[in-house]
């Protein structure tokens, strides 16, 4: 069977989804358009749909964009995602083709920008999915304006979509975020296991998330249930 050029493209973005990175297990109370119209982009409109999000570390982009793609993936529609921390030595030719796909989303798009290369090649995938009435989802730590830009054209398309800022969470978010995640993976956690895990461990929700997955693991094999001594036992010197 020939490779068409979308197959050769995907070739080297062997990224694997987190499975619970869904719209269910993402905490932030002050976006719910946000995620109403994301969700939406299931439904083909006929017109260009680009966001643009951004916010500091541990904001939730990557989560949401990967919610994104899990979501679609259920739908048919052909999606991709970009962490481009990842990419930021690899050739900007990776980008080639992907106007072919329904909806890409890039994340941490200001790791690759001053960079001539990425930045023409990035321009050229906002272009066309733009032309095309493609949907688009990208993130970064800062605001469109704010960006290290050199390529004019660059920085006026990506300003020219729907811009959102994601806020950081709070305990009290980061504990029912927590919750969540442990519920989508068949888990009960009390408030107690929750504030213990805040107390003792990493803050960042994507460590506190590694905790659950490693809890998760460990109840399974013992048939134990999520209790502070159970934790303080499994995460004895982590």
């Amino acid at each position: 069977m020939n490779s068409s050029p979308l197959d050769s493209a995907q070739r080297p973005l062997d990224i694997v989804l987190r499975p619970h990175a869904t719209f269910d297990t993402f905490v932030s109370p002050e976006d719910h358009e946000l995620v109403h119209s994301l969700k939406g982009l299931a439904r083909a409109t006929g017109e260009p749909r680009h966001y643009f999000l951004w916010g500091r570390t541990q904001s939730g982009k990557s989560h949401l964009l990967q919610a994104v793609c899990n979501h679609l993936a259920r739908t048919g529609l052909r999606t991709v995602f970009l962490p481009m921390r990842e990419f930021a030595a690899a050739d900007p030719n990776l980008l080639n083709d992907l106007q072919h796909l329904d909806v890409v989303c890039m994340d941490d798009i200001d790791c690759v920008l001053g960079q001539g290369g990425w930045e023409r090649a990035l321009f050229r995938i906002v272009n066309d999915m733009w032309l095309g009435n493609k949907a688009l989802v990208v993130s970064a730590s800062c605001k469109p304006g704010d960006l290290d830009i050199g390529l004019a054209d660059l920085a006026s398309r990506l300003a020219g979509g729907l811009v959102y800022r994601l806020s950081s969470l709070t305990d009290e978010q980061k504990k029912l975020a927590i919750r969540l995640h442990a519920q989508a993976r068949g888990l009960e956690v009390s408030p107690e296991v929750c504030s213990y895990l805040l107390r003792r461990y990493p803050r960042e929700l994507k460590k506190l998330v590694e905790i659950i997955d490693k809890l998760d693991n460990y109840s399974l094999a013992l048939q134990r249930k999520i209790t502070v001594p159970f934790v303080r036992s499994v995460l004895a010197g982590t």
